[in-house]
């Protein structure tokens, strides 16, 4: 009963935005993408021909999900995981303890795509299915994906978004203590029980330096991978943090930030449900149609931390972004609800870095 309080209390708080059956079409200059589930977080392929989807299973890890490749010039989408055809040897990324691959029970939250040090490509994946863990997946030329490990997470852990290290290890968000519904409620009033989990290869797992917070949701580093940027949900912040002495080097007010993304003008671009209501609305797990609560995207100098909202949304044809990445012209946006994504002109189409 504690655990079905737990993960049902969020969506029984709010006075929520309903999901709605709203039509596949587009509302002025916002497309949707249909024929999808929750595609949750987004990463460009490194050839930037196409964008990995992460389609969430919900937060429970009750019902699967998958990986899926996005190609947006058709608009068409191919599975990359789980795939009956994958069945080569791992090479046993990650921890030697490593029970074996989810296959079908996976279910994807946020992602991660970075280059290894002998050159090949990475996709971290946070997975809810069966177990609360990091999943390992090579990305080869060839675009397909293949299970190479995993890193099992402590008894408790509550993952949310993850992002690669330059040694070869990974930091992911922990939102509050698993199934303890006091944790639950002192976060939603502004708690600090959350934190970012730290893997590094040979040592195991620890609590990154300067992580303490209110619900930690999305995750990023810099280029030189000394500096993080982190998304307190139920703090209103995005927090920069230096890694290795975990610092506090700034932080901006950002009404509940989920993930982030980096612009090509060097910008953090960074998704926000602004509270209308007592909590923002929320919606249910994954179902047909889309969740309609508003969301903001909203660009963050990593400098000075400075904030300009470039984009405001709620409503037909879809609500509730967790994710903008852009693409050519256009920012594509996920959603942890729904069956879709929004495609709409990118505001910073053709910026060059630094300009």
């Amino acid at each position: 009963m504690t655990r079905l309080l737990v993960l049902a209390l969020p969506f029984l708080l709010a006075a929520c935005d309903a999901q709605r059956d709203f039509p596949c079409e587009p509302v002025d200059d916002r497309v949707p993408i249909c024929g999808l589930q929750a595609p949750e977080d987004i990463e460009p392929t490194p050839d930037g021909k196409h964008l990995i989807l992460s389609q969430f299973g919900g937060i429970t890890g009750s019902d699967s999900g998958s990986l899926m490749l996005f190609d947006p010039q058709t608009e068409t989408t191919l599975p990359l995981y789980p795939l009956a055809s994958q069945t080569a040897e791992p090479e046993g990324w990650g921890d030697a303890d490593c029970p074996g691959a989810p296959g079908a029970t996976i279910s994807p939250h946020g992602i991660h795509l970075s280059q290894r040090s002998d050159g090949r490509w990475q996709l971290l994946v946070v997975n809810h299915g069966g177990r609360e863990s990091v999943e390992f997946f090579e990305w080869r030329d060839d675009s397909s994906l293949h299970w190479q490990g995993c890193v099992v997470l402590p008894d408790g852990a509550f993952l949310n978004d993850l992002v690669a290290t330059p040694e070869g290890g990974f930091l992911v968000t922990h939102m509050f203590p698993k199934d303890n519904i006091w944790a639950l409620l002192r976060t939603f009033f502004g708690a600090e029980r959350g934190h970012v989990w730290r893997w590094r290869e040979g040592e195991g797992v620890d609590i990154q330096p300067g992580s303490l917070g209110s619900f930690p949701n999305g995750i990023q580093i810099s280029g030189d991978g000394e500096v993080l940027f982190l998304n307190l949900y139920t703090n209103n912040r995005v927090r920069k943090i230096a890694r290795d002495s975990g610092e506090h080097l700034g932080e901006v007010e950002v009404a509940h930030p989920d993930n982030s993304s980096w612009l090509p003008d060097g910008r953090l671009l960074v998704a926000s449900h602004p509270r209308d209501k007592l909590l923002p609305g929320l919606c249910g797990d994954v179902h047909s149609g889309a969740c309609e609560s508003r969301f903001q995207l909203i660009a963050i100098d990593p400098e000075t931390m400075a904030a300009e909202t470039l984009f405001d949304h709620k409503g037909a044809p879809m609500g509730a972004g967790t994710v903008a990445v852009e693409w050519g012209n256009y920012w594509f946006i996920g959603s942890y609800a729904g069956d879709r994504l929004l495609r709409v002109p990118a505001p910073t189409a053709g910026v060059e870095a630094g300009k």
